[in-house]
């Protein structure tokens, strides 16, 4: 059996443009948000814009769970999704847990809600997703007694380098400097919530948000709100943040410029 690595974030947290590079790699079969199946489509406990689901994809826990179990007889998984998806199953479920390395990326709220809220309006606290992120987090440091890698999108936009470098030395994966770069394009593993992923499917590599928000907390006290509910749960995450590895701890060429752009989860 090959090893499972799963990236637990919130939504608009550069989550998917980490996913990207890691289809980049080739050296790991890549799943999307695969509980979002649960949350979105089988349970309908929110409703969310872009929304393509493919009919034959499992709709159940169990179902969602055994199908990258399997994928893993055949080569290693790097799975990608929000713990709001499926939080009791998976508080549930040691033995998944237990079973993969499980690791953590968050991005300042302030940000993130307003990034939200220009790609969903009619965003709820149900869909914010730190809350259920801090808890998981929680639960696998007690499960496991070591404290799971963890980054934090602004280090990732600005030294992706740096970052991506440290990510990997932390779960003992090799680094590949490759894997900073793609071709631009949507990747198959998002067409299910393609519209969430134009900026990302647009870009060529990491970079720092564009921040071209709809709205703005001083216009919209609701999402002030949103933000002040969320801020307690990131100052709790990012207090086990590991920082990026210092230029010359690996072996990169400089990466030429990009335009700014807003990435996605």
């Amino acid at each position: 059996m090959h090893r499972s690595i799963t990236l637990w974030s919130h939504p608009r947290s550069m989550s998917t443009a980490l996913e990207r590079s890691f289809i980049e790699r080739g050296d790991f079969t890549v799943f999307h948000e695969e509980f979002a199946y649960l949350f979105f489509v089988h349970e309908q406990r929110a409703d969310i814009p872009h929304k393509n689901p493919d009919p034959d994809h499992p709709m159940t826990y169990p179902d969602i769970r055994d199908r990258m179990r399997a994928a893993r007889r055949e080569a290693p998984v790097f799975h990608k999704d929000f713990p709001y998806h499926a939080l009791e199953e998976l508080l549930a479920d040691p033995e998944f847990l237990l079973g993969q390395t499980n690791t953590f990326l968050i991005r300042d709220p302030a940000e993130a809600v307003l990034s939200h809220a220009t790609v969903h309006p009619g965003l709820t606290r149900e869909v914010l997703g730190y809350e259920q992120l801090a808890r998981l987090f929680d639960e696998v440091r007690e499960l496991t007694g070591e404290v799971p890698a963890l980054i934090n999108a602004a280090d990732l936009a600005t030294d992706p380098q740096g970052t991506l470098a440290a990510y990997c030395a932390a779960i003992g994966l090799d680094f590949r400097a490759e894997a900073l770069n793609w071709s631009s394009g949507e990747a198959p593993e998002w067409k299910t919530w393609s519209g969430w992923h134009d900026d990302v499917a647009a870009s060529s590599g990491f970079a720092k948000p564009a921040r071209n928000y709809r709205f703005s907390l001083a216009d919209e006290p609701r999402l002030r709100e949103f933000v002040d509910h969320c801020q307690p749960y990131y100052d709790h995450l990012d207090r086990f943040r590991i920082h990026p590895a210092p230029r010359g701890a690996f072996d990169i060429p400089e990466q030429a410029g990009r335009p700014e752009m807003e990435t996605t989860p």
